[in-house]
């Protein structure tokens, strides 16, 4: 079944060079995740704890809401110099963004400027990551364009493994440092270490060349993003409900699950750890086989079929939760499928626009996705449940909503791409 699944030692060499701005996006997913409880009361003082949480993600949106705008210069500079070039400067970005946000004086040294700093260094890391994972799409497409379902399948894998360093420093942190050293120090510790990796990764994508169907193109277009809205507009549409598919089920198991067992259902902190560690594990291989699976079986029928299993995951998930049932079960279904959701809504994105604009379309569609499907979902859960106090009914209804938006999007797109298997539309 797997025949056509062989990468050779070039093609395996790009996407791991390519992953690595990924992971590292991945590794600050996780970071910011998982110690927003111990830096929120420092930067956003309030007698509230819900408020406290709210206004630490929604800085965390803002960096969300710098996405498309940084979508729109990178990929324009990835559609008229290249790809290879954004991968590059987004990596440097990142990394200047960490470590400023590893050594910020919080709100007793500096007052405002603490939270408005934070703003500002979260902006710059938006504006990074807005080019930086649909330029990671766009060159693993062309760079291995018959065989980007197994392709996509290992660039994702790798991307969400940035979660298991994240994880670790995690544990490690909160094993070995009391919560008032965590509070006062601990927590800058993965924000300084992940400046660190951006050097690392800056070295390790100056090896990778800019790709064949790039340098092809006889002529570029000089305003991409003006024919990408002209004459385009409705394969954006159809790519951002596509990509909510990711955006919404990651943050709800990333970002929002570490807080929302900790802080609201009140689950033992070091038991949540070491759960969504494996949940994470199970979660990035399934990435992987599903990106096998995607080679030789229609993307249409297993995106749809995913959809509705991870309804389903999620169902049962919170379900367990609720009778508090074996947490360790319930986070490993939800994760399964999420994982399996990953990688097929981008390699179908990588089919919906022509070279000349192919980045730009890709990060218009990720990037609105992520400003409205991902960053809003914290915020939007958080105040639902403190609201209504509806713990476990609140999440699901999110992805329960944002799953039947992914399958609408999912029928347009067969106007678009025909459901044929990956090797035959490969090009």
């Amino acid at each position: 079944m797997f025949s056509n699944c062989h990468l050779g030692k070039e093609q395996k060499r790009i996407i791991r060079l390519a992953s690595v701005g990924g992971m590292l996006e991945f590794y600050d997913f996780t970071i910011y995740g998982l110690f927003a409880v111990y830096f929120a009361g420092q930067f956003f003082p309030s007698n509230n704890n819900f408020i406290t949480i709210v206004s630490s993600y929604a800085v965390f949106l803002i960096g969300y809401i710098a996405r498309p705008l940084g979508g729109i210069i990178f990929s324009h500079i990835g559609d008229e110099i290249g790809r290879k070039t954004v991968m590059i400067v987004t990596m440097v970005l990142m990394g200047v963004a960490s470590l400023g946000l590893g050594l910020l004086p919080t709100y007793d040294s500096i007052g405002l400027w603490a939270p408005v700093c934070m703003l500002l260094l979260r902006l710059l890391q938006g504006l990074a990551i807005g080019g930086e994972l649909p330029s990671m799409i766009v060159y693993v497409a062309e760079s291995i364009p018959e065989q980007r379902g197994i392709a996509m399948g290992g660039v994702f894998a790798g991307t969400v493994g940035g979660l298991i360093p994240g994880m670790l420093i995690n544990l490690l942190i909160t094993h070995y440092l009391t919560f008032q050293q965590i509070h006062d120090f601990g927590w800058r510790i993965p924000f300084l270490l992940g400046s660190l990796l951006c050097i690392i990764g800056y070295q390790v994508r100056s090896r990778l060349h800019e790709t064949a169907a790039f340098i092809g193109l006889k002529e570029r277009t000089k305003f991409p993003l003006g024919v990408l809205i002209t004459h385009h507009f409705p394969k954006i549409l159809i790519g951002t409900g596509l990509i909510s598919a990711v955006a919404t089920p990651i943050l709800l198991a990333i970002i929002f699950m570490p807080t929302y067992l900790t802080k609201i259902l009140k689950f033992n902190p070091d038991v949540v750890s070491s759960n969504i560690l494996i949940a994470t594990i199970l979660s990035i291989l399934s990435t992987y086989i599903m990106g096998l699976l995607t080679q030789r079986c229609s993307p249409y029928t297993l995106m749809k079929t995913g959809l509705l299993m991870l309804i389903v995951a999620a169902a049962i998930c919170y379900s367990m939760l609720a009778l508090q049932w074996n947490l360790l079960i319930a986070l490993s279904l939800f994760a399964i499928f999420q994982g399996a959701l990953v990688s097929l809504p981008p390699t179908l994105l990588s089919y919906l626009f022509p070279v000349e604009i192919r980045l730009s379309g890709v990060a218009l569609s990720y990037n609105i996705a992520f400003v409205i499907f991902g960053g809003l979902t914290p915020i939007v859960v958080t105040t639902i449940i403190g609201c209504t106090k509806l713990l476990y009914f609140a999440p699901f209804v999110g992805l329960f909503v944002v799953a039947l938006v992914a399958l609408l999007s999912l029928y347009c797109y067969r106007r678009f791409i025909p459901d044929t298997p990956l090797t035959v539309l490969a090009k």
